[in-house]
C-alpha cells in the first residue's frame, strides 16, 4: 500500500506524509522558535497578562495537532478552538492570534523543507504544499471562530451590565456620587445637559430608534441605551444645551415608532423626573403612528394623558351626538385641519383637498352635533380639548 491510499478508519495519507510524521519529534524545538517570534514581533503578547509557559502550551499542542492532520490523520480542532479562546480572554488581539498561526505555518514548512531536501523528496514536499496551507487555513479559520465567539459574549454581558446600571440610575434614588459613577461607565459626560427618552418597542422587540446612538455621536452627542420592558430608554447627554435641541431633532428623525423626550435636565439628579416626562411625553403621540414628542410642547396633551378618566368624559360630553355620526371621521379631520390652519377655512381646504364652502358645511354640522361652534373661543377650546382626546386615545 502507498502512502496515498491510507488505511481503514483514517483519512487518506497526502503525498510526504510520513515526512510530517517524522517531525513530530520536532514539536519542542518548533515550539521555542515560534513562540521566540510571537514574543519577539506582537507587542500584545508581551504587554498582555498571558504567561508564557501557557503560551508556550498551547503552541505546543496546536502545532502537533497540525502534524497529525498533515500527515492524513482526522484533524483534531479541539486545540485550535482553545488557541481562540485563550487568546480573545487575554486581550490579544485577532490579528495576534492568525499571525501566530502563520509563523507556526513557516516554521513548520522551513523544518519540512530541510527534511525532504536531506532525503532528496522536496518535489513531493511541493506537491503537498497546498494541503499543507489548506491545513494552516482551517486551523487559523477555526481559532478566529472561538475568538469571536469570546469577544460576542463578553459584549453581551458588558452590555447588560451597562444596561442594568442606566436603569438602575434612572429608576432609583441613586446618591450623586454613584449617578457620576455610573455616567463615566456609560461613557456620558459628568457635568453637562440631558434628555430622557422613552420609546415604544412593538411586540416583536424591534428596535423603535435604529441607528440613533451612531448618529447623536455624529453630532458630538453621546447617548447610553437599554431595553426596560416594552420601552427603549436613553441617556443623551451634551456638555452645551444648545446640542440638546440637535439632538432632541436626531432622535425625531430615527422615530419608527412613538417616541417621548423629556424636557432639558440641567443635572443628572434630575434624570427620574425626566423619565417620567418622556412616559408622559410618548402618549402625547397618538397610537398607531410614528414619532417624537417632547415634553412640555403640548400642555392639554399632557392634561388629557395623565387623567385619561377625565379625557374620556370631556370627549364624551363635548362631541356628543358626533360620536355616533356616520359622517364622525370626515368632520373631525375637518375639525383639525381648521385649528391646524389657525381658523382659515382656505387654508383648511387646501389641506384637506376639497372646497372651501366643504369645510364651511362641516364645521355647521360640527356645531349641530355638538352644539358648540368654532367661532366662539371657549366652545372653539373645548371642541378643541375633545379632539385631542380622541386622538389621543386612538379611537379614529
Amino acid at each position: 500500500m502507498t502512502i496515498h491510499e491510507g488505511v481503514a478508519g483514517t483519512a487518506p495519507l497526502p503525498p510526504a506524509g510520513d515526512l510530517f510524521r517524522e517531525l513530530l519529534g520536532s514539536v519542542p524545538t518548533v515550539t521555542d522558535r515560534v513562540v521566540a517570534q510571537i514574543l519577539a514581533g506582537e507587542h500584545a503578547y508581551a504587554e498582555s497578562a498571558l504567561p508564557v509557559g501557557a503560551l508556550h502550551a498551547v503552541v505546543a499542542v496546536n502545532i502537533e495537532a497540525l502534524l497529525h492532520s498533515m500527515s492524513g490523520e482526522p484533524d483534531d480542532l479541539q486545540p485550535a478552538r482553545d488557541a481562540g479562546r485563550l487568546k480573545a480572554e487575554h486581550g490579544i488581539p485577532l490579528a495576534g492570534l492568525l499571525h501566530a498561526y502563520r509563523l507556526a505555518g513557516l516554521a513548520l514548512w522551513d523544518e519540512m523543507v530541510s527534511n525532504a531536501a536531506s532525503r532528496h523528496r522536496s518535489e513531493e514536499l511541493l506537491r503537498a504544499s497546498s494541503d499543507v496551507w489548506g491545513i494552516i487555513d482551517r486551523f487559523s479559520s477555526v481559532a478566529a471562530e472561538a475568538y469571536r465567539d469570546v469577544v460576542d459574549e463578553r459584549d453581551r454581558r458588558n452590555q447588560h451590565a451597562r444596561s442594568l446600571m442606566l436603569v438602575s440610575l434612572l429608576d432609583a434614588d441613586t446618591p450623586l456620587h454613584e449617578a457620576t459613577g455610573i455616567l463615566r461607565t456609560l461613557g456620558l459626560p459628568e457635568h453637562g445637559h440631558y434628555l430622557v427618552v422613552s420609546a415604544e418597542l412593538d411586540p416583536t422587540g424591534d428596535d423603535p430608534l435604529p441607528d440613533v446612538e451612531a448618529r447623536l455621536r455624529q453630532r458630538g452627542v453621546r447617548s447610553s441605551w437599554s431595553t426596560w420592558g416594552a420601552e427603549r430608554v436613553g441617556i443623551v447627554a451634551a456638555r452645551a444645551a444648545a446640542d440638546l435641541a440637535g439632538a432632541a431633532d436626531v432622535v425625531d428623525a430615527s422615530a419608527t415608532a412613538r417616541v417621548g423626550v423629556s424636557g432639558a435636565l440641567p443635572s443628572v439628579a434630575d434624570v427620574r423626573r425626566g423619565l417620567r416626562e418622556a412616559r408622559v411625553a410618548l402618549e402625547c403621540v397618538p397610537r398607531g403612528t410614528a414619532g417624537s414628542h417632547a415634553f412640555g410642547v403640548a400642555p392639554v396633551d399632557v392634561l388629557l394623558v395623565t387623567h385619561p378618566e377625565q379625557a374620556a368624559e370631556l370627549r364624551s360630553s363635548v362631541l356628543g351626538a358626533l360620536a355616533d355620526s356616520p359622517d364622525q371621521t370626515h368632520l373631525l379631520d375637518t375639525l383639525e385641519a381648521w385649528f391646524l390652519a389657525d381658523g382659515s377655512t382656505a387654508e383648511a381646504a387646501r389641506a384637506l383637498h376639497c372646497h372651501r364652502n366643504t369645510v364651511g358645511y362641516r364645521l355647521g354640522r360640527v356645531q349641530e352635533l355638538t352644539g358648540r361652534s368654532v367661532a366662539r373661543p371657549a366652545q372653539a377650546a373645548e371642541l378643541y380639548a375633545a379632539l385631542r382626546a380622541t386622538r389621543l386615545g386612538g379611537l379614529t
